[in-house]
């Protein structure tokens, strides 16, 4: 147990449309879009493509986009009560997928890139002696008196809600081309310019006719993109694979979409971990198109032992993921003896180095940090855990790196897809640790994600007409939001949750139009506890609508309401079989959170005493950095390192810490920095 905590935020966010877009003002919508339908269009049978992409050939992209959201939103029927909607049609559902491309096209880069842009940025309310500096963004003067802008790099959390003086700063941003180059500099890969013209501006005639008229495209496309992807890079990074493989890119075209869609964006300079320096990884900058060649000449001459033609996206963006060199993955390919190692005998082939962690040595110093390198000197849990899954992306099977917090700190492991819609999630994963939740980075956005939130995404894929009919209803309330059609909106929403109610992401964008809407706090609170209800055997989700709950509770001064919600989190989950340390940690914080904020340092102690009984001798490394420490911390600033003391003697009591663990080594440095003598 070596890893160090690398305070990833644990966010939830829906793979669809609605939550991109569904936070914009509805004055910038295109007053085109009640135009009078001009081509025929009939729904009852799938749409004549030639002709389409006839139509768009000859500049006819903006009717088409009018006429069709026209003809959809006035035949859409919902499904509800056992009844099928109409996105459960497969000829509706033909026109429904085409609706999404070419509105999409039709969209202003400028406006997108705004909204898009909206999303990466915290507007932080601090005077400006507290140093918080401001990365790769706007100086203090273009924020309001005491208000900082950050713009978050990849691996931090997306802002989901729409905020006014967040759109006052991105309209700041945006008007000056300098500012926003060098935002989106940081943002986006490879050189980019944004654009002012239409998305379609960006793309050759010959690619829109191909793509427009291509159903199996258009519906891996509704399958594949999401909000968070900043879609003038994606646009261009697919035209880029299909202009230089013309003759491979639709045979491998899951490969195309999931290089299309991870490499809009960069990795993070710490990736793959914070425990390597950045100079040591063997990163390189690779074309779209370079790595999908390299990609299918790997799988052409026998190199991978998973067909890439057969995977989804989903699935596969966790094999193209890693900017290694392509001579890391070459190395192993070339190595028999390697190449056939599964995840878990390539993790266990690591010699331990036990030496590093009586030395407190968590990063690795043995300079370039290349896989027969690690091999050959061995290394501790995320040196196990990086090797073992690098050699699986090099066979071509999906692999995910964790990292949580167990009884006696930080652990590394691995997941893999094992067999279809079948990932193991425990390889290197010590049972005996309590490792609660394995955090990573979903390679499509570069945001936190779960094992616990990769299985539910993927545990009811069985259910495939229901999921699908589901995403279209989304796409139908996004047809309504361009109508200014609150109703419609609402309507599709609830045909969505009718369709697929165990798509967590559904609730979220239920919950988008609640408070965009500005409903009563009343129906916010049902739908919370309808959610509740629906995921009561998914203590992620629960939580997340529970923590609602508390939210609502304190905003409207219902103190006790919140703690009573509060204690229901650290109860269900504290303890026992299938315990989350982490979400009951979490909870417990906030409580303790909240007193602070509110004035009452006593009760905030007094509910440390009463969590530190009664979850810490369990709540190992989640306990310790989620509660223990922050709260130690307040008290030194606070000029009490006395309470602070306490605080850590207790901890240490009950935690009851390994020695020389990691929880045990930061306890006893907690104890100094209070003033404690060892």
């Amino acid at each position: 147990m070596e890893t160090r905590p690398n305070h990833w935020y644990r966010v939830h966010f829906s793979l669809f449309l609605i939550l991109f877009f569904g936070g914009m003002l509805l004055s910038d919508l295109d007053a085109s879009v009640n135009s009078p339908t001009s081509p025929g269009i009939d729904l009852s049978v799938a749409p004549d493509y030639p002709a389409i992409a006839s139509m768009v050939r000859s500049g006819g992209l903006p009717e088409l986009r009018n006429a069709l959201g026209n003809a959809l939103a006035s035949a859409w029927k919902p499904a509800g009560n056992g009844v099928h909607g109409s996105c459960s049609l497969e000829s509706f559902a033909k026109w429904v997928d085409l609706y999404q491309w070419v509105d999409l096209l039709d969209l202003d880069e400028a406006s997108v890139t705004k909204r898009w842009l909206s999303r990466h940025l915290i507007v932080q309310n601090s005077s400006p002696e507290s140093g918080n500096p401001i990365k790769n963004g706007p100086k203090k003067n273009h924020a309001p008196d005491h208000q900082r802008v950050t713009i978050l790099l990849p691996g931090a959390p997306l802002v989901r809600r729409y905020d006014t003086l967040q759109h006052r700063v991105t309209e700041e941003i945006s008007a000056d081309p300098v500012m926003l180059g060098n935002v989106l500099g940081s943002l986006v890969t490879q050189p980019f310019t944004p654009g002012n013209g239409l998305l379609s501006a960006r793309l050759d005639a010959d690619f829109l006719a191909a793509t427009i008229s291509d159903s199996a495209f258009l519906s891996q496309w509704a399958h594949s993109f999401s909000g968070d992807d900043f879609a003038p890079r994606v646009l261009m990074n697919l035209q880029s694979i299909r202009k230089s493989h013309p003759d491979t890119w639709h045979e491998f075209l899951p490969l195309a979409l999931a290089i299309s869609v991870v490499m809009d964006q960069p990795a993070p300079d710490f990736w793959p971990h914070h425990q390597v320096e950045p100079r040591d990884v063997p990163r390189v900058k690779t074309k779209p198109e370079d790595a999908f060649g390299q990609w299918v000449e790997a799988f052409k001459s026998g190199k991978l032992l998973r067909d890439p033609r057969r995977m989804r996206v989903d699935e596969l963006k966790y094999v193209i993921d890693a900017p290694l060199d392509p001579s890391e993955f070459n190395s192993v390919r070339n190595t028999p003896a390697i190449f056939h190692e599964d995840p878990r005998k390539a993790f266990n082939s690591i010699t331990y180095d036990k030496g590093r962690v009586l030395q407190s040595k968590y990063t690795w110093t043995w300079g370039a940090y290349e896989l027969w390198r690690i091999k050959e000197i061995g290394g501790i849990c995320v040196d196990q855990a990086y090797y073992a899954s690098m050699i699986a992306k090099a066979q071509g099977i999906p692999s995910i790196f964790f990292a949580g917090q167990g009884k006696d700190g930080g652990h590394s492991w691995v997941g893999y897809l094992k067999g279809p819609d079948h990932w193991d999630f425990n390889v290197g994963r010590y049972e005996g640790q309590n490792l609660a939740t394995g955090e990573a980075l979903d390679p499509q956005s570069w945001t936190p994600i779960t094992d616990h939130g990769v299985d539910q995404l993927t545990r009811h894929l069985g259910n495939r007409e229901s999921q699908d009919a589901a995403l279209r209803d989304l796409v139908m309330a996004w047809n309504f939001i361009r109508r200014g059609d609150a109703e419609g909106e609402e309507r599709a929403l609830r045909s969505a949750l009718a369709n697929c109610p165990d798509n967590p992401a559904l609730w979220d964008a239920r919950e988008d139009w609640l408070v965009r809407n500005g409903s009563p706090a009343s129906d916010l609170k049902s739908h919370h506890e309808a959610a509740i209800h629906q995921f009561s055997g998914f203590r992620d989700l629960k939580a997340q609508h529970q923590e609602a709950l508390v939210r609502m509770a304190l905003l409207s001064g219902d103190q006790s309401g919140a703690e009573l919600l509060s204690q229901q989190i650290v109860h269900e989950n504290k303890g026992g079989f299938g315990a989350r340390s982490d979400l009951s940690a979490t909870a417990a914080w906030d409580l303790i959170g909240s007193f602070l904020k509110s004035g009452n340092p006593d009760q905030a102690l007094r509910e440390y005493d009463l969590q530190v009984n009664l979850q810490a001798s369990s709540g190992g490394g989640n306990f310790f950095y989620k509660v223990v420490k922050p709260l130690s911390e307040y008290l030194i600033s606070q000029g009490r390192p006395d309470l602070a003391r306490s605080v850590i003697k207790k901890a240490f009591d009950r935690l009851k810490p390994t020695k020389g663990s990691l929880v045990e080594g930061d306890l006893r440095a907690l104890w100094s920095k209070a003033g404690g003598v060892r």
